[in-house]
């Protein structure tokens, strides 16, 4: 099989850190155009320096990275946790970073794939959807230029993590995941729905320890850490899809977000569909099953291959 064009949308965040991880370990299916970065899990200038150092741990400083969008497009101010703690990272040093690209993250997505034949770049998002939507409104019709826009984010038959009804990276920024799921992509979302069920152990974390490699080794240092507050690897899942689809199940769903401000900000509201989704106003297929056995087998042995 040949390698997929993949650009990474992230706001690293440990679990965006493992995502990272396992796509640098693995260039003969990912070929990694570059990697964008917002304010999410922390604020879009720690995010960019988390996406530089751990690219540059995984020895890819040949992936440009590109910071972007600092403020959502739902009128509040940028919302971000403490899970990952302050740096992100959980406290894990990495050396300095090189510098990321000039190029704003916007306009990195419209040149790579407004320039491209259509149908040829995977975009994968994990966090807050804001520089998608930015690409998209700047043209139009953007997104459906994508191979398949996998996204993590949203919580469609399950209840929320930073409210009853809302995911925190559709309720980061409900406008722009509202902008994103109606653009008529190709949508792969995997949602609370399915990362849910992606439960790491304590001694699965711990045979981190045992792998060779400095990457393994911050890997576990940063998922001890993580697992204290959130014990589930949702950012590897889209990952984790690409390289092994047969890992998850999905159904296809019309989809849509509730951006409006309130208690139900950043709900997905749908329902089940048949047939094709292609390019279909607010269609996804939603992931809602995972073999986590397998899961967890596959990011161990991508943080075995790497440095």
């Amino acid at each position: 099989m040949s390698a997929l064009d993949v650009v990474i949308d992230c706001d690293p965040g440990i679990d965006d850190a493992l995502a990272l991880f396992v796509a640098a370990a693995s260039p003969e299916r990912l070929r990694l155009l570059g990697v964008s970065c917002v304010a999410g899990n922390r604020p879009v200038e720690t995010t960019t320096a988390n996406a530089c150092r751990v690219l540059g741990a995984a020895g890819r400083t040949d992936v440009p990275v590109h910071a972007g969008a600092a403020q959502p497009l739902a009128p509040h101010p940028a919302r971000c946790n403490l899970v990952h703690g302050e740096d992100g990272l959980g406290g894990v040093a990495i050396d300095a970073p090189p510098a990321a690209q000039a190029e704003l993250a916007a306009s990195f997505l419209l040149r790579t794939l407004g320039d491209g034949p259509a149908g040829s770049v995977t975009v994968v998002a994990l966090g807050p959807l804001t520089n998608l939507a930015l690409a998209e409104r700047a043209r139009p019709g953007l997104l459906r230029r994508a191979r398949s826009v996998v996204v993590m984010g949203g919580a469609v038959t399950c209840p929320g993590n930073v409210t009853p009804r809302a995911e925190f990276n559709f309720h980061a920024d409900s406008v722009a995941a509202q902008v994103v799921l109606a653009a008529g992509a190709e949508v792969e979302l995997f949602g609370l729905d399915v990362t849910s069920k992606a439960v790491m152990s304590a001694a699965w974390i711990d045979s981190l320890a045992a792998l060779d490699g400095r990457c393994a080794a911050l890997a576990h240092r940063m998922l001890r850490a993580y697992a204290t507050q959130d014990a589930l690897l949702h950012d590897a899942c889209p990952l984790a899809w690409l390289l092994r689809p047969a890992l998850f199940a999905s159904q296809s769903w019309r989809l849509d977000v509730d951006a409006s401000p309130g208690d139900s900000q950043g709900q997905v509201r749908g329902e089940p569909i048949a047939g094709s989704i292609a390019l279909a106003r607010g269609a996804a297929r939603v992931h809602t099953q995972v073999d986590t056995a397998g899961l967890l087998a596959l990011v161990a042995q991508c943080l075995a291959r790497l440095p």
